[in-house]
């Protein structure tokens, strides 16, 4: 019989070392501090993460199969840069989930979780504190939803666009008409109304699409070649 006064008990880290690594990456190409084409050397990213080449290894791996991070011509990987192609695959995959992810949200969310959600659309006072929020905003409807196969499926497309954001917000008006997108999301969820939250994202989806395509054919034009 064990005996109840000996715990040797180990608790189990959340994240594997290469988990942590995949986060940390993924954070950094959401935030444009890896931006698309930017080379990602074996050496570098084991100073930069501070952990061995194994771990390294496996995460760009991962990364890989994510469509984040893409073989690099020279050496190593680099930061995939998306062409008008991938941009409307992924936006149609997205116009196709996230309406299903507000729906959900407005179902299964509690009223903290909806409250919290509405903040993230107020406003602020710089640029990289907006591009936070709204990043925070989608975390937290996949969060909300509670469906663990439709998250794994948008969060590495979430990824990859938030790392377009930064090049679409140079689009005339894009910046105004998506704040107010976000803005009548979070009322339709804020009413608890499924539908009306479904066609707000259904149109935030559409017109981001169409912003995002414009400024990716716009960069193509200056670097037409990958």
């Amino acid at each position: 019989m064990t005996d109840p006064k000996l715990d040797l008990l180990i608790d189990r880290p959340t994240e594997s070392v290469p988990e942590m690594v995949v986060r940390r990456i993924r954070q950094a190409i959401a935030a444009g501090l890896l931006p698309p084409g930017r080379q990602l050397t074996e050496r570098e990213l084991v100073e930069l993460t501070g952990v061995s080449r194994t771990s390294v290894r496996e995460a760009m791996r991962h990364l890989q199969t994510l469509g984040l991070v893409e073989p690099s011509p020279s050496r190593g990987v680099r930061v995939a840069r998306l062409g008008s192609a991938e941009v409307r695959e992924i936006y149609e995959v997205r116009d196709a989930l996230e309406p299903a992810a507000a729906e959900l949200f407005v179902l299964r969310a509690t009223d903290e979780e909806v409250a919290e959600l509405v903040e993230k659309v107020q406003p602020r006072p710089s640029g990289e504190e907006r591009l936070q929020a709204i990043y925070e905003f989608d975390e937290l409807l996949l969060a909300g939803a509670r469906n663990s196969l439709l998250k794994s499926m948008l969060e590495p497309l979430h990824t990859r666009i938030h790392a377009l954001r930064s090049l679409s917000v140079t689009i005339p008006g894009r910046h105004e008409a998506s704040r107010q997108e976000y803005l009548e999301l979070a009322e339709a969820i804020a009413a608890r109304s499924p539908e009306r939250a479904a066609e707000a994202a259904h149109r935030h989806v559409r017109a981001a699409a169409k912003a995002a395509l414009e400024a990716v054919e716009i960069l193509e034009k200056q670097q037409p070649s990958k």
